[in-house]
């Protein structure tokens, strides 16, 4: 199966698409939606990253269930305008976060990438500077982000309504996934603005010092 995954993937990297969507390779052919549809995510995610890749092709890619095969749809320099901007808002967290920790850049290089004709590339760019910027903002304020048992800031946030248990979840697992910290997470997914972090980190390091009750804090979370 290896053996025969590889040869796939290799007949997508160096073959010739023809106006039949074939893909060919040393006489071996294979219809290229069918590889679109096809079990393997990384044989998917290489067709889908394929600058020989139909339009129509792409756009059923950016329908995947894989987040790697939608990140490599986006990343295609080919990609139509149309699918880079679903893309870009995609439901998906996933997605969204996708290139977090590929975005690990200068701000003068993310500040070009705003203008770039990926919107997708666009809005993560976006989302990494105002990443950047809340963690200057934190620090500027002296708000510690030190982990700790009580107080957690994903519970406090569900306490104020903020978010959802089912949202603290989702956000907890990718935040572990990408080895990234909630507040971030919940900032790049669009999911809570940074306003609301850093006031939920505010109250957080009261309650943790005992300046505050739970129900105040709560309470002042909630008109943010």
């Amino acid at each position: 199966m290896c053996n025969y995954l590889r040869g796939e993937c290799t007949i997508l990297e160096h073959g010739k698409i023809d106006s039949a969507y074939q893909v060919e390779l040393m006489g071996i052919s294979i219809d290229i939606e069918l590889l679109a549809r096809h079990s393997s995510s990384r044989v998917r995610a290489v067709l889908a990253a394929s600058d020989k890749t139909p339009p129509d092709v792409l756009r059923l890619l950016a329908r995947d269930q894989d987040t790697s095969v939608k990140m490599a749809t986006a990343l295609n320099p080919t990609c139509p305008l149309d699918v880079l901007e679903s893309l870009s808002v995609d439901s998906d967290w996933s997605i969204r976060l996708g290139l977090a920790t590929q975005l690990d850049v200068s701000e003068e290089i993310l500040r070009a990438l705003l203008a770039h004709r990926n919107p997708y590339l666009a809005a993560q760019s976006l989302h990494a500077l105002n990443a950047i910027d809340l963690e200057r903002k934190v620090e500027e304020l002296h708000i510690s982000c030190r982990p700790a048992a009580n107080h957690k800031l994903g519970e406090l946030l569900v306490d104020a309504k903020k978010l959802g248990a089912d949202q603290l979840s989702r956000t907890l697992d990718l935040a572990r996934s990408h080895g990234l910290r909630l507040g971030r997470v919940l900032l790049q997914a669009g999911i809570v603005s940074s306003a609301t972090i850093i006031e939920a980190l505010r109250l957080q390091s009261l309650l943790r010092r005992n300046e505050i009750d739970l129900i105040d804090a709560t309470n002042i979370l909630s008109q943010t």
